[in-house]
């Protein structure tokens, strides 16, 4: 392992300790206490994996993690393409759903939500901010940063495909692999962390605030009853119609998120070009990467294949 130089092999293994981590130490202080568990989960086996590993590489955080000013135009454009973005994201969800209601039950997303104001700025905090930043910086900034040397703009797919399996919730997959696409684009157009986490933060927020409404709704009506048992288990027509409800929605919201995502691509114009996307010179590329024999280069993935696989297994269990 050379130092001022990143590998895809070297995130891979990162990418496979940190997915190991979370599965296990993360689980078993998230079952200990939820939120403390979540702190822990994101700030200790996320982000500082991530820290450590470029500090000991001796390499620049900012230039690595493109810690790089976004103006206040492009980041309220972000804000409002991500709320726009949040329906197709449900959408494709419940694309998911309805397949898997047709083999087994539906079950609710282990996600805590506030029932009074104190426990929704609190879960905003842990849920949204801490979740929008440490994941950010683990998959759009050192990821996507290193993975783009070699695939340029297809290293938004990789990454955002990464970020989806690291839910490890086979209803919870293409939600989270959308919004990957949407970050990754918006921190390859502005050339900034800060856009992916900023939209992280108001996706991650707009659901823990509309979690919170339902409650407080629920609670001044009384007409759900005991809802929290039941919540999310629905049959498969009944997800088919919210499907194709919530389809419509999608296609109009999603309209209009590509309309601003055109003001920011205008703003930027020419600036970032498909070559110069791979050719920044901010992360040193392992010459073996390039001249490695086909054979030597598949095993650069096993890692990813080790989370795939610990993926489906958790999958397995969770139905």
């Amino acid at each position: 392992m050379k130092k001022g130089r990143i590998t895809i092999f070297e995130v891979n293994i990162i990418y496979l300790l940190v997915a190991m981590l979370l599965v296990t130490l993360g689980a078993y202080f998230q079952s200990l206490n939820i939120k403390t568990g979540l702190l822990i989960t994101e700030y200790i086996l996320v982000l500082l994996p991530v820290i450590v590993f470029i500090k000991w590489k001796k390499m620049s955080l900012k230039k690595v993690l493109k810690l790089n000013k976004l103006n206040l135009k492009h980041g309220l454009l972000v804000m409002a393409i991500t709320v726009l973005i949040y329906p197709v994201a449900l959408f494709f969800n419940l694309i998911m759903m309805t397949i898997i209601s047709l083999f087994t039950t539906i079950k609710s997303l282990p996600v805590p939500t506030a029932s009074n104001f104190k426990e929704y700025v609190g879960l905003f905090f842990i849920i949204a901010i801490s979740a929008g930043i440490c994941e950010e910086i683990f998959f759009r900034g050192m990821l996507l940063s290193v993975y783009k040397k070699k695939y340029k703009k297809l290293a938004i797919v990789i990454t955002a495909v990464m970020f989806g399996i690291f839910h490890f919730n086979l209803q919870n997959l293409l939600a989270p692999t959308i919004l990957g696409l949407i970050f990754g684009y918006l921190v390859y157009l502005t050339d900034s962390i800060f856009a992916g986490i900023i939209g992280h933060i108001t996706n991650n927020g707009l659901a823990v605030t509309l979690a919170y409404a339902v409650n407080v709704v629920s609670k001044k009506l009384n007409i759900y009853g005991n809802l929290e048992p039941r919540q999310g288990m629905a049959n498969t027509m009944q997800l088919f119609a919210g499907t194709i409800m919530i389809g419509f929605v999608a296609i109009i919201t999603g309209i209009f998120a590509y309309l601003l995502i055109k003001i920011i691509k205008k703003d930027i114009g020419n600036r970032f070009n498909d070559s110069k996307f791979g050719e920044i010179n901010e992360i040193n590329i392992d010459t073996q990467d390039i001249t490695m024999k086909k054979n030597e280069k598949m095993t650069h993935y096993l890692p990813i294949l080790g989370v795939v696989i610990i993926y489906f297994f958790i999958s397995f269990i969770q139905f």
